[in-house]
């Protein structure tokens, strides 16, 4: 898979922004910026504006809506929550939470979402969220032109770090899911009990494989090692979708039965070689010449994606009986060839 490209690994991206960003109880000298930050530490807050709200809030839909675009967002309840969170001092522990507490009571204060618009009080609350220095100037410089009549801000709006694109990523790749499960569900109204049974099993080995795709054949050498993760797992996640849909539609593979044994043998010679290249390019540091990819982790994903293939073929039979098993397994064989080919394609 190509590096520039879901998954959405929650457990990692966790540790990685925790180890980047500091805790939201900043003491007002441990700050970044802190002449200018300790100035803002000080800001009131208003009492009647924290509310209340139940401890399994979620600050990110409320405030953004199920899907990015305002379904079940509530600026008020989204409030409430981030207040709630923010005085956990869970900041910094899950994808929700970084889109929840000091982050969206900026935006909302900035912004006047909800609640009357109050700049120092936002400046606080960016100063309090904190992250790159780079990231806390622009946001602080976001609000000042606001107040002059500037755009509405978003907190990815001023990222500057690897870790912070990996969050803001993995956002964007919630939002996807969201629609990508109204376009599943309607594709599966007219799929019978068994053909939705032998789907739970593509879907389960799917996400196995998709996952190891993204944390085995995804360089993570890099700060920006999220953002490549999330767009990974949803390449593979899209083009499942887009496959299906095609071939509800009618369509079927390019490739015919006859083909397999074909595909088959340039699988495995591709495979040996991508696997002699990645154990030649390990290097003497932490990371080779392809990063973090290696061997033992291609090996468990070449694993993998057999289950996947087999799921995905026992699915086919019943819900596209017409096409022979073979064509299939060369359709499959033929786009993982492709991607293993990619992993070493510039060594």
């Amino acid at each position: 898979m190509p590096r520039s490209r879901l998954a959405a690994l929650p457990a990692l991206f966790a540790f990685l922004f925790a180890t980047a960003l500091a805790a939201p109880a900043l003491a007002a000298d441990a700050w970044p910026h802190e002449a200018v930050c300790r100035k803002w530490a000080k800001t009131a807050i208003p009492k009647q504006d924290i509310g209340s709200a139940p401890a399994d809030c979620d600050a990110q839909t409320l405030y953004y809506g199920r899907d990015g675009k305002g379904d079940g967002r509530d600026f008020v309840a989204a409030r409430h929550c981030a207040y709630r969170q923010r005085g956990t001092g869970a900041q910094i522990e899950s994808q929700s939470e970084v889109f929840g507490g000091s982050g969206v009571l900026m935006m909302l204060y900035a912004n006047g979402q909800g609640v009357k618009r109050n700049p120092a009080l936002a400046r606080r609350f960016a100063c309090e969220f904190g992250g790159a220095p780079a990231e806390v100037d622009g946001r602080l410089e976001h609000i000042d032109a606001i107040a002059r009549g500037g755009e509405p801000m978003d907190i990815c709006d001023d990222v500057t770090s690897g870790l912070m694109m990996g969050f803001c990523s993995r956002r964007g790749a919630d939002f996807a899911r969201f629609e990508r499960d109204r376009r599943w569900q309607a594709l599966q109204a007219a799929w019978t009990p068994p053909q939705r049974d032998a789907w739970t099993a593509v879907r389960k080995a799917a996400d196995d494989y998709f996952q190891l795709v993204s944390s085995e054949e995804t360089d993570m050498s890099g700060t920006a090692r999220g953002a490549f993760a999330v767009g990974a797992r949803e390449d593979l996640e899209t083009a499942l979708l887009d496959a299906v849909k095609r071939f509800e539609g009618g369509a079927r593979p390019t490739q015919k039965a006859g083909d397999f044994a074909r595909a088959d043998k340039a699988l495995n010679a591709t495979y040996k070689t991508t696997m002699a290249k990645l154990a030649a390019g390990r290097g003497d540091g932490m990371f080779g010449e392809y990063g973090t990819i290696g061997p033992d982790g291609v090996r468990e994903t070449q694993r993998a994606w057999l289950r996947y293939r087999d799921a995905w073929v026992r699915f086919a039979a019943l819900r596209w009986p017409g096409t022979p098993a073979d064509a299939w397994k060369a359709w499959l064989t033929t786009e993982r060839t492709q991607a293993l080919a990619e992993l070493v394609s510039g060594g």
